[in-house]
């Protein structure tokens, strides 16, 4: 028992010496490891191992390393296969786990680099980056003599924090056709997940300040997806603000560019995938800065190359917050038209916009716009905007749809289906609209803005004319409807109606039905309206009111119309059938035909019934009978009471009995009148 408990007291203090002698060792080398000599032979140690390892060119100047985790390096440069610069820092600072380098993990929690160039490119033969040798080298060599692909890395890399500042960073992929680069001042930023074979950068919280980037995409003869190493970067944010940027985009594919000059901004939840090129966004917000977006034609057409796959982006944003923005938007190289709206030049300032759900593909478009105020380069001021918004390649609606400028309002719904957007543009032809329009309030002025051709209408003459107008339309376009369709514009004219219309665009056979047309005018609006068209020999009354029901085509119809107005009233009933055979009947209630023929001496009011029964609409050509009661007609500052006609009238003749049985004048006519010319006879 004795020799058992000696036995035991050796064995722990042989333990324990043991562990005095590592302790000390790892305090020795813990010592070691500060003095400069001593990182330096370690520094050499490394860059000559990394060379002969990668076959490529790497210096460091100086390094300090403070155990266990805290290295410097000053004046790092690596070389890719061809001698060109891949990766060049002036100084870095990280904190890196250096016991995880035994096992073949790279763990930085955080990296300081400042003065930072780093080169990435592919060649127009080989999809590979020149960066894929560090991959090779490092990885599995044991069974790659007959291997196409190189085997995956053993090491693991990760970045907890990076900070950047006088950044360079150059990604040229010219196998698929994209060129990035960029010069960043500041930027810090957490890192969720790099894998270089992958293509995978994901960042979290990440602040950049005076970003300048150009971003450009052209052509390729190759397929992206040709070879195993030909993967476009997936690139996913949580948290994005950039400050004081200039960010340039142009595409000689789809022929566009855009560049963007940006004070503040702010992206939530992004992620964007080059290879399905897609796009989303939680959130952006963005703050006095201007974007420029510009479309141009090819100027040469390389026949050579041709793009193997169209673009076909998808993007979408939950939230959009636009804020004292600029929006400049030009397609081709067309001037500028000054003081007029230009579909292609348009350049928006004091944006605002607050938006939700956007979504944009090939397929479809939708947004549901909450605000929106801007004013363009000819002061012209959008001063509200609200519309839930979808369009497709067949349909366009706009829900809830709110549009106010300084001058005129619209409130409405709409919903317009097409064959093709073309064919809507081209004739304003719709296979079905339903428009429920609520208020539409317009000044000439700013319809003259938008379409100024129209000034040759007499109606657009007073620029500052407001109309008015609601109700609901729907249909197709060969078989519209309306209801309680109201407007008002002018003094004090307004037309109501519903109505029923077929066979449009062709505007002469199409069929109509008003079945209650109601008109207030006067002769201010009329003349405001109708203006040159009224013959200067007639007279329009001050005030006019109508109740009109058509139903038919324009030359074949059945149409009825009540009339008041200062000038007195008439009623008119009247049909036409496509062969020409038409009936009519007219009565008048002290219609002042002297006022409407400016002639008020020798015309005065009349008061008759009449009626025709006949065929042909052409002077020369009608034929029908007539029969006419006039109560009181004044002529010649007479008035005459009781005078009847009856007859046929063929041509420019007339056959029948013309009765008068006044108090003071009897007339009584049986026979032929001819006014033909040149054959004048009664």
């Amino acid at each position: 028992m004795i020799k058992l408990r000696l036995l035991l007291k050796k064995l722990v203090k042989t333990i324990l010496w043991l562990a005095i002698i590592l302790v000390f060792l790892f305090v020795i080398i813990a010592v070691l490891i500060q003095i400069p000599a001593i990182q330096n032979k370690i520094v050499h140690g490394v860059t000559s191992y990394v060379s002969n390892k990668t076959h490529t060119k790497i210096e460091i100047r100086k390094v300090g390393i403070s155990f266990p985790k805290s290295v410097v390096i000053e004046g790092l440069y690596l070389e890719d296969l061809k001698k060109d610069t891949l990766l060049y820092v002036g100084k870095a600072k990280v904190n890196i786990a250096l016991y995880n380098l035994f096992h073949n993990k790279i763990a930085i929690s955080s990296i300081s680099v400042e003065d930072v160039n780093l080169n990435l490119y592919s060649t127009k033969t080989d999809s590979l980056f020149n960066y894929n040798f560090l991959l090779t080298a490092f990885g599995d060599t044991t069974k790659q003599s007959k291997v196409a692909t190189p085997t995956p890395s053993k090491w693991t890399f990760s970045i907890d924090q990076v900070s950047l500042k006088n950044a360079r960073f150059r990604y040229d992929d010219a196998y698929a056709g994209i060129n990035v680069f960029a010069v960043l001042k500041n930027s810090e930023f957490g890192v969720d997940e790099i894998d270089l074979q992958k293509s995978v950068y994901s960042v979290v919280d990440m602040l950049a300040e005076g970003l300048t980037a150009n971003v450009r995409v052209s052509a390729s003869k190759n397929k992206q997806n040709n070879k195993p190493g030909s993967v476009l970067p997936k690139i996913a944010a949580k948290n994005i603000r950039l400050n004081n940027s200039t960010i340039s985009y142009s595409d000689s594919v789809g022929y566009l560019s855009v560049d963007a000059i940006i004070d503040q901004s702010k992206l939530e939840n992004s992620s964007m995938d080059l290879q399905k090129q897609l796009l989303m966004t939680g959130s952006i917000y963005l703050l006095n800065s201007k974007i420029l977006y510009h479309t141009f034609a090819p100027e040469l057409v390389a026949t050579a190359i041709v793009a193997t796959s169209g673009s076909n982006w998808k993007i979408t944003m939950k939230s959009i917050d636009l804020e004292d923005n600029s929006l400049t938007y030009k397609s081709g190289n067309s001037p500028e038209i000054k003081n007029l709206f230009d579909v292609n030049n348009l350049e928006y300032n004091h944006l605002t916009l607050d938006a939700s759900d956007f979504s944009y593909s090939t397929d479809l478009t939708k947004v549901l716009v909450k605000k929106f105020n801007a004013i363009d380069q000819n002061n012209f001021a959008i001063t509200g905007c609200e519309a839930d918004f979808r369009m497709d390649q067949h349909s366009i609606s706009a829900r809830k749809l709110k549009v106010q400028t300084p001058y005129s309002t619209v409130d409405a719904d709409l919903d317009l289906q097409y064959s093709s957007l073309a064919t809507l543009l081209d004739s304003v032809q719709f296979s079905n609209l339903n428009l429920d329009l609520r208020n539409l309030s317009f000044k000439n002025s700013d319809l003259l803005y938008f379409k100024p051709d129209l000034i040759a209408q007499p109606f657009f003459k007073n620029a500052s004319n407001i109309t008015t107008a609601s109700g609901k339309i729907s249909g197709q376009m060969n078989n519209l409807n309306a209801k309680t369709l109201s407007v008002r514009t002018g003094t004090n004219t307004l037309i109501e109606t519903d109505f029923i219309i077929k066979g449009l665009p062709k505007v002469k056979t199409a069929f109509y039905d008003f079945p209650n047309l109601s008109i207030i005018s006067g002769k201010k609006d009329i003349v405001m309206m109708a203006g040159p068209y009224i013959p200067d020999s007639i007279d329009i009354p001050e005030n006019i009111s109508m109740q009109v029901v058509f139903k038919g085509k324009m030359k074949s119809f059945e149409s009825t119309v009540n009339m008041t107005s200062s000038f007195g009233a008439a009623n008119i009933v009247a049909s036409i059938d496509p062969s020409e055979n038409f009936s009519s009947k007219v009565s008048m209630s002290s219609l002042d035909i002297g006022r409407f023929l400016k002639d008020t001496i020798l015309y005065g009011p009349v008061t008759l019934t009449a009626q025709a029964i006949g065929q042909g609409l052409e002077m020369n050509t009608i034929k029908a009978k007539i029969k006419a009661d006039v109560t009181q007609i004044h002529l010649n500052k007479y008035t005459y009471h009781n005078l009847k006609m009856e007859g046929t009238v063929t041509g420019k003749e007339f056959e029948g009995r013309i009765n008068l049985n006044d108090e003071n004048a009897v007339f009584d006519f049986d026979g032929l009148v001819n006014l033909n010319p040149n054959m004048e006879r009664y």
